[in-house]
């Protein structure tokens, strides 16, 4: 059986166009865009980032990006087309666990939650958690909802190649994924969900601060966002502080 992970690292027809995939990472920037640091000195790490097509607006507005996929090829196809940008750092395996504690200002994550086990998912958050400076943030994108039913996600896909000019390539891929491995693995392997209760209470059990965002940062509206802050020692304190005289 194939895991996600290899699914990722082979060829794969995940973006039905050139034109989806830019159409992807155009309304991806759009909503990470509110939450992005801003500032030359500031870090941004992009956690499965996929092509990363919206790397070099990102570091425009908040100096560096760090980028990290787990898979291969991936990181590959980053290297030849981002190797030599300023404003962007490719990791590996390596670069990511060697990242200093309290070095970055936002860890994104859009769209990978679904293909990692619970345990995967946990052990993500405690390096989250481990690399955010104190105040940072989390922003969590495109968390599948359960129950919500595949019509669901085919009509926004649908409406969405119509907007952006490739219906006829996402009529086409429509078609084809019925056959495809993500299919298959769909079906053996599953895609992991969570309902808004359970990713908060997964986000405060590793010590963030999390809030539902009223909308996704991706595109379809089924599946929802998340930003977790990583507490500030000192505002802690004056929490504490306070509540401590009250009491």
């Amino acid at each position: 059986m194939q895991s996600w992970l290899s699914y990722w690292d082979a060829p794969n027809k995940s973006y039905v166009s050139e034109r989806h995939k830019q159409a992807h990472y155009d309304v991806l920037f759009d909503g990470v865009r509110p939450f992005l640091p801003q500032g030359s000195a500031k870090v941004v790490l992009d956690w499965g980032c996929g092509d990363a097509l919206a790397a070099e607006r990102i570091s425009a507005v908040c100096g560096t990006v760090l980028l990290y996929d787990a898979a291969p090829s991936t990181r590959d196809r980053l290297g030849r087309r981002l190797g030599s940008h300023a404003g962007t750092r490719i990791l590996d395996d390596t670069g990511l666990a060697a990242l200093p504690d309290a070095s970055i200002d936002l860890v994104m994550v859009n769209s990978v939650v679904q293909y990692l086990t619970q345990r995967e998912f946990e052990q993500a958050l405690a390096l989250f958690r481990r690399v955010l400076r104190p105040g940072g943030a989390l922003l969590l994108g495109d968390i599948i909802v359960p129950g919500t039913p595949m019509s669901a996600h085919v009509t926004t896909f649908l409406g969405f190649a119509v907007r952006r000019g490739f219906v006829l390539s996402a009529l086409g891929g429509l078609a084809s994924t019925f056959v495809s491995s993500y299919r298959r693995l769909q079906r053996e392997v599953g895609l992991a969900s969570y309902t808004p209760e359970q990713i908060v209470g997964l986000l405060e059990r590793h010590g963030f601060r999390p809030e539902r965002l009223p909308r996704n940062i991706a595109v379809s509206p089924h599946r929802s966002s998340y930003l977790a802050r990583k507490p500030n020692a000192e505002s802690d304190k004056a929490t504490c502080t306070s509540q401590a005289q009250e009491s």
